[in-house]
């Protein structure tokens, strides 16, 4: 049941990306490709190994191991493009990198979580993931519902605008509702059993993990003359990974609910970690932020 729910949650998000994006936004990419493919290549090759090094370094269980590689092969999601609109910063480059990384994943996710179920549980029986079906499987329930959001906002423009807000803010919430009910439903509900043991064991790693992908930003950034609100939204983009289409991969592509646990741990501070970082570049919103969620 939990699982069906966190897909349905899923689909509702990438709804509700496609309706913040138009069909022209693709097409004014290819006028500054630069900090696309820069971010492309920090989620795409450095964060899923900076996960390996983390996870291979450190003394975790396979499944858990295995579960940071695949949290480091998901896109973006929500949450980043969230962050971005709340400083101000590159809104467009971030819902242009979880598009652009959505579509790619299609190849990307199961290479590279059968590279990893490999590495970390060879021989143990743990069946891989077929391409083309588990490519299928991604598009169905992630870029299907983005199109469609494209498709609403082109054919009912003011309904869209109406409706962005309220799903912004809507899906987030179901997003932790969805958090609280994997944590806390009976594993025979689809709950994931997690302890105060495994939370303590994953919890390093994903800090560790979370703390290098959000530097990215400003390291690659710098170094590549981006300004400060293209570091941002690098940042944001690559420390926060779609922990949803994660569940989805670990529980139901590979019914392993160890797996799932670290993108479950990850969740639960990462907005906020994201957010931090983003206040350190951008103080001056701090006081903004505060007037519009306290109105003081």
């Amino acid at each position: 049941m939990v699982d069906t729910l966190i897909t349905a949650v899923l689909a509702l998000i990438m709804f509700s990306i496609g309706l913040s994006m138009q069909y022209g936004d693709f097409g004014r990419l290819f006028y500054a490709p630069r900090v696309l493919f820069l971010g492309l290549f920090l989620q795409l090759v450095a964060l899923p190994c900076t996960a390996f090094v983390v996870a291979s370094s450190l003394p975790l269980p396979p499944s858990f191991a295995l579960g940071f590689l695949i949290l480091a092969a998901c896109p973006g999601g929500l949450s980043s493009n969230y962050i971005s609109y709340l400083l101000r910063a590159n809104t467009a480059l971030a819902v242009s990198l979880t598009i652009s990384n959505s579509s790619l994943a299609l190849l990307t996710v199961p290479i590279i979580v059968n590279l990893a179920l490999e590495y970390f549980l060879p021989g143990a029986g743990a069946a891989l993931l077929p391409l083309l079906p588990t490519a299928f499987r991604i598009f169905l329930i992630v870029l299907v519902p983005v199109l469609a959001g494209m498709g609403f906002r082109h054919l009912l423009p003011r309904t869209a605008a109406r409706l962005q807000p309220f799903l912004r803010k809507g899906t987030l919430v179901l997003l932790a509702l969805v958090f609280l009910l994997k944590i806390a439903a009976p594993p025979e509900q689809g709950g994931s059993a997690l302890t105060l043991e495994e939370v303590g064991t994953i919890l390093p790693a994903a800090l560790l993990i979370n703390g290098v992908a959000l530097s990215f930003g400003t390291v690659f950034g710098g170094l590549f003359g981006m300004n400060r609100d293209n570091q941002l939204t690098l940042g944001v983009e690559v420390g926060i990974q779609n922990t949803s289409l994660a569940f989805v991969i670990a529980g139901s592509f590979l019914d392993n609910e160890q797996a799932l646990k670290p993108a479950l741990v990850y969740a639960m501070f990462t907005f906020f970690t994201a957010l931090g970082y983003g206040l350190l570049l951008k103080p001056d919103r701090y006081h903004h932020l505060r007037r519009e969620f306290t109105g003081w």
